[in-house]
């Protein structure tokens, strides 16, 4: 069963009573809630997403709740509590969405280190990923969208996931977090893509959730082999090009976005020279999103490698 199955009541009864216990990648997570608005964002990005039944093992649970504290100059506030820890600070809980996204991302970098992570979005076309690396700001979940109008796949708009001894990516083809004036960029690329509530004024200005392809969501069991490593940098004056770099500043480069690197020591030199050694790495400083998605979607003319399933290991 899917979560997009569940009636709107149903879900709700989920959330407050045992959890919805979804699969997301390689991940379990179990999620608690009382927060109707909250289940009614999260049912409507992560739709076609399987629901897991009670044997599995959850790896990481997640509680949104109202704020234990009120205060009367304040509009009621939420928080995000995970495995008994609360990472951040109250939101307002309009903003629950967004929150929750943001404690997932850090239940991954803070405990899956069986994976090397990269901030970074990534796309897979014929078998070759598309590792999209760069701070926020830098335009990553835009030319994401824009590939995904181009018939890449989606593997994710935040967290590259690399198998250091296997060496592939792995998909976690969550929500793509669209801000600002990229909302209606994209809702012109994607017609038929579903995008949730606009949430304004949140630590990262204004943000909306693509709901990710369904085959995307379908596919999630089956990896893909680093291709390209591109760093876009978005700037309204920039020329947009595709500017390859050499192999030693792509390492320091891909380094420099890895949230793991340190923690796994030897592993991760050793897992991030076979992605640099595999891929081809550019700088896209870009102006338009749609100019900088024909760029790279012409990479993707190299030989095609096959896809593979996460079992294939």
């Amino acid at each position: 069963m899917k979560i997009g199955d569940l009636t709107p009541d149903q879900l709700h009864q989920h959330f407050a009573g045992p959890g919805l216990r979804a699969r997301v990648g390689p991940f379990v997570v179990l999620l608690h809630t009382r927060i109707r608005g909250f289940a009614e964002d999260f049912g409507l990005a992560y739709a076609d997403f399987p629901i897991c039944d009670g044997s599995e093992i959850s790896d990481f649970r997640i509680h949104m709740t109202p704020a234990r504290r009120r205060w009367l100059w304040r509009e009621a506030q939420v928080e995000c509590w995970t495995d008994g820890a609360s990472p951040f600070r109250t939101f307002p809980r309009r903003l629950a969405m967004p929150l929750a996204e943001w404690g997932l991302n850090w239940c991954i970098c803070s405990q899956a280190h069986q994976f090397l992570i990269f901030h970074s979005a990534v796309v897979e076309k014929a078998g070759r990923a598309a590792i999209l690396a760069g701070p926020s700001g830098s335009g990553k979940s835009t030319l994401c969208a824009a590939l995904l109008a181009r018939g890449w796949r989606l593997l994710s708009d935040e967290l590259t996931l690399l198998d250091p001894t296997q060496g592939y990516v792995l998909p976690i083809p969550r929500p793509v977090a669209l801000k600002g004036t990229s909302i209606g960029l994209i809702t012109e690329l994607l017609p038929e893509a579903r995008i949730g509530r606009i949430h304004t004024a949140t630590v990262k200005g204004t943000i909306a959730h693509l709901r990710p392809p369904s085959e995307a969501v379908e596919r999630q069991a089956e990896a893909a082999l680093p291709g390209w490593v591109v760093f876009p940098r978005h700037a309204d004056t920039a020329d947009t090009r595709l500017v390859p770099i050499r192999k030693a500043p792509g390492f320091l480069r891909l380094e420099e976005n890895c949230f793991n690197y340190r923690a796994l020591g030897r592993t991760a030199f050793d897992a991030l020279s076979q992605v640099i050694e595999m891929a081809e790495c550019y700088e896209l400083p870009f102006a338009e999103a749609v100019v900088a998605a024909d760029l790279v979607d012409r990479l993707a003319a190299l030989e095609p490698v096959v896809g593979l399933p996460l079992d294939a290991a």
